[in-house]
């Protein structure tokens, strides 16, 4: 609920990598960005939530809650936003939380649960510049990241939709969560503080230790090498390692940010962009399958058009940059690719154990090899001794082909 307010750019938050692409992406489609942009909310909506909010809430006013507003304006001013912040106490509510809804220049947080009692003042600073910090992402550059959280919202939230464009959301909502944090980092000048809020919030303990907790959290991602799987907000471990890395200015910043929030290639949850690459992926890999001419049968060739109508063998591909991208996949991914050579393995009776002893050659190059033998095996039924006696009964016949360099699956040949 806001309108298009600009905002000094000084000294601002930035949003992160993820926001600035989908925004581009989506202010592409001009009729769709438009029409969002041009969508007003109006007079009823606004009179319906406020009635709505005050028939659930108590009203925090200035005479007796004048430090809360105090310490909005001490926020307002280091995040550089012009917000009329008023405060509510949620009715009949045993979570302890705090939410902001914006209406144009309006902030309105509210509390549940006993947060006003559970934190200190430095941490209540902490969870009102969290807030705030809503408030600032949709009103810089223009308002241009509410459209975009409007826009792919919308698009999640209709039946219709791809699960990709579910996964874009449900990421763009995590850094945006990230981006809330950082701006409570900014205002409250140390993290310490921010990780203690957020344990509180969780846990409702009175008396928490922010180090121990980061210590706690570091040992978590040590063990496992998992992103969030989380549907709006992080989980606080991840949260707080984040902040860990904002306040130590760490040169992998960024880069440690994408392992913990969108993590390794994952062919069952692409986002749009995933889904994008994936397909440029997948073209690769088959033009690499397809690197020598004496597999390009017909069979073979129609195949390929089954992945791509327009396919077409292209110049040789960059082998060592493709491995690298293969790094970092997952399982379910490495068998999505294991599965590829197997249908190309197979497609063509005509050229015998060939193919079988060549997509063997581009598993190994790819690092493949064991998942690809695995599937290999159980896919064709074979005891260990048998699968070796015909692997190489396939390479004796692959290394008495004549190839020609050009054609060759290696990088410096």
């Amino acid at each position: 609920m806001t309108d298009d307010v600009a905002i000094d750019q000084k000294a601002l938050l930035e949003p992160f990598p993820y926001h600035k692409k989908l925004r581009d992406h989506l202010k592409s489609r001009k009729k769709t960005w438009q029409w969002f942009k041009d969508e007003k909310i109006k007079a009823q909506q606004v009179e319906s939530f406020k009635k709505n909010l005050l028939k659930n809430t108590y009203r925090l006013d200035l005479d007796s809650h004048a430090n809360l507003y105090r310490v909005s304006d001490a926020i307002c001013k280091d995040l550089n936003i012009d917000a009329q912040v008023t405060f509510y106490q949620e009715n009949n509510s045993l979570q302890v939380n705090a939410s902001i809804s914006i209406i144009e220049r309006e902030a309105h947080i509210v509390f549940s649960g006993n947060v006003l009692q559970l934190l200190d003042d430095k941490q209540l600073k902490a969870l009102i510049a969290h807030e705030l910090s809503h408030y600032l992402f949709f009103k810089i550059e223009d308002g241009d990241y509410e459209v975009t959280q409007r826009i792919v919202l919308a698009l999640a939230n209709d039946s219709r939709s791809e699960d990709s464009i579910i996964e874009t959301a449900r990421i763009f909502q995590l850094y945006l969560e990230l981006f809330c944090d950082t701006g409570a980092f900014k205002s409250c000048k140390e993290h310490y503080t921010v990780i203690q809020m957020l344990i509180k919030l969780n846990t409702g303990l009175a008396d928490v230790n922010a180090q121990s907790y980061l210590d706690q959290a570091k040992e978590i991602i040590s063990q496992e090498d998992e992103s969030t799987n989380q549907q709006t907000h992080p989980e606080s471990y991840l949260r707080s390692i984040a902040l860990d890395l904002k306040a130590r200015n760490s040169k992998d910043y960024e880069e440690e940010l994408h392992k913990l929030i969108e993590g390794k290639w994952d062919i069952n949850s692409l986002d749009i962009f995933e889904q994008e690459e994936t397909r440029a992926l997948t073209s690769d890999f088959i033009q690499l399958i397809l690197r020598p001419q004496w597999i390009n049968s017909n069979a073979v060739m129609n195949l390929a058009q089954q992945f791509f109508p327009d396919f077409n063998r292209s110049e040789k591909i960059d082998t060592s940059s493709l491995s690298r991208k293969l790094k970092h996949t997952t399982p379910s991914t490495k068998s999505y690719l294991c599965y590829l050579l197997l249908d190309f393995a197979r497609i063509d009776s005509a050229l015998e154990k060939l193919p079988l002893a060549h997509t063997l050659e581009v598993s190994e190059l790819l690092e493949l090899k064991e998942d690809y033998e695995r599937i290999l095996r159980k896919e064709l039924k074979l005891t260990i001794r048998d699968f070796k006696k015909l692997k190489e009964e396939a390479m004796n016949d692959l290394s008495r082909v004549t190839e020609n360099p050009d054609s060759s699956i290696y990088d410096n040949e």
